[in-house]
């Protein structure tokens, strides 16, 4: 619950160890206080919190007996009169894909802050001497369907899936003191069945859709039904956020560019501009920022994106090179193939997964003459994953030089609501040669894209060609150099450092 100086991707560093001091400092540095308002109710809350908000409210629970707080303010709600706390939490453990991949690379022996801060939470003596039940739900619900994990967290129910039709009738159960069921799965939801928010969410979160049907077999949301919500109720919830105070929008979607189109995966150009244009139009808003996209639109209709662009770069919230630029995030994945065909053969539709190469290589060039820069995720370990697919990643990610994004490689991860969540995921000490090389070169391309215009002057030229060359070299030799993750950390950072680094400050 947390604003990250209403940066949403800087939310990603709630990802890294918590005990590592430069970490720490960072997060200081980028946390927000919370926003409360007089009562100590929480402003800004996470999207799914205000979501089921409004679906207790709807179902007949009056909104003077339910609260939505800040952890910090949690002994000052939950008391003996209590019936029922929900939690929400996207990473609980520390096991999803940024989490677990991170943590491990930067080591330390230490955890996540997003398991260190949900152990915090549990630790509240309001929750340890509660009488009320305790129901756990959000994305990552499903880190805590163990019997053992959720005896060990006094948890009473842990809750999957979409809430509309069924959170009602469980914390109905839950206030009368009845027995829950340790697990309860959500039922799909109609559009006509989702309610719109009735307080700001972080970050401005604004539904516009649900679901994607590409049916990527690592992922949970592209496995469900693509619903759109109307244009009228999206701008409902925009007034919401502004009322409120927050002038960002995200837009809270699998694939912005797919806006109200047919199941045939063709964007619909109109119903795409016309909703940035009606969403920007809207007063007090200062920010948009769509949350994902998939590439294959971008390369169907380019003039789509040139539209669209016109209307994002006036709400921009970040320049790289003096310029606006919009951003979103997507998948990659990887460069292969065959590993595409294999599991995510949903992914370049309306195209084959012959073409996704071109795809991506084409996408970035359209995005980026329209000041598009993505910030893409690949993945590393897929299961039956063979040298000549890290290669053909390898290569895709040599194809892209010269373009302007943002590459995460991340391991693989069985995540338990997605097709693969029986396969066998990986960590560092499973990485062949090959994978460290990716990694490197993924992160070789971030710092010439994104540290070159930071680094060419002044102080930060100093900074540059001394102070980070120094710095990663005594990390390395103090700590990296034993780790499975050395050659990844050497490649990337100390030969970047000796090289790229003075080369971008001349």
């Amino acid at each position: 619950m947390n604003l990250f100086k209403n940066n949403p991707f800087m939310a990603f560093s709630a990802s890294f160890p918590t005990t590592m001091v430069p970490f720490n400092v960072m997060q200081s540095f980028l946390r927000s206080p919370p926003e409360n308002h007089p009562a100590g109710r929480a402003v800004f809350a996470p999207y799914g919190l205000r979501k089921l908000e409004a679906i207790l409210i709807n179902h007949g629970f009056k909104e003077s007996d339910i609260a939505v707080v800040h952890p910090s303010k949690l002994d000052k709600f939950v008391g003996n009169n209590t019936k029922v706390v929900g939690i929400s939490s996207m990473d609980p453990l520390g096991i999803a894909y940024v989490s677990l991949t991170y943590s491990e690379l930067i080591g330390f022996g230490s955890e996540p802050s997003t398991r260190f801060e949900f152990r915090k939470l549990f630790n509240k003596k309001c929750l340890k001497t509660k009488k009320a039940k305790i129901i756990f739900g959000g994305a990552g619900a499903w880190q805590l369907e163990n019997e053992k994990i959720r005896k060990m967290f006094g948890i009473d129910c842990v809750f999957l899936g979409e809430a509309e039709k069924v959170a009602p009738e469980v914390f109905s159960k839950a206030v009368n003191r009845e027995n829950l069921p340790p697990i309860v799965y959500g039922e799909e939801t109609e559009t006509e069945e989702i309610p719109s928010i009735r307080h700001a969410s972080i970050h401005g979160c604004v539904e516009i859709s649900r679901g994607c049907n590409r049916n990527c077999q690592f992922c949970a949301p592209t496995t469900r039904k693509r619903r759109f919500i109307p244009m009228s109720r999206v701008l409902e919830e925009v007034q919401v956020n502004v009322r409120e105070g927050n002038g960002m929008i995200i837009f809270c979607t699998e694939d912005f560019f797919l806006y109200n189109s047919e199941q045939n995966f063709i964007p619909k150009r109109k119903a795409v501009v016309e909703l940035c244009r009606k969403v920007a139009d809207c007063p007090g808003v200062q920010h948009i920022q769509p949350a994902h996209m998939s590439l294959a639109p971008v390369v169907v209709d380019p003039k789509m994106v040139e539209e669209v662009a016109e209307i994002l770069l006036q709400k921009s919230w970040g320049t790289l090179d003096g310029r606006p630029f919009f951003t979103s995030e997507t998948g990659i994945e990887t460069g292969s193939k065959r590993m595409i065909r294999k599991y995510m053969a949903g992914k370049p539709l309306p195209f084959k997964p012959e073409d996704w190469p071109r795809i991506v290589t084409q996408a970035f060039g359209i995005l980026n003459d329209n000041f598009g820069y993505p910030l893409a995720t690949w993945i590393v370990g897929l299961p039956g994953e063979n040298e000549e697919d890290i290669l053909a990643s390898i290569e895709l990610v040599e194809d892209l030089k010269g373009t302007k994004g943002f590459f995460v490689p991340l391991f693989f991860v069985p995540l338990g609501e997605s097709t693969l969540k029986t396969a066998k995921g990986v960590d560092s000490k499973a990485l062949t040669e090959l994978h460290w090389e990716f990694f490197a070169e993924c992160w070789k391309y971030n710092l010439n894209v994104w540290r070159k215009p930071w680094a060419l002057r002044g102080v930060r030229s100093l900074l540059s060609r001394i102070l980070v060359p120094m710095v990663a070299g005594f990390m390395y030799l103090l700590y990296y150099k034993h780790r499975p993750s050395a050659k990844f950390f050497k490649k990337t950072f100390i030969n970047a450092s000796k090289v790229d680094f003075l080369t971008s400050s001349r």
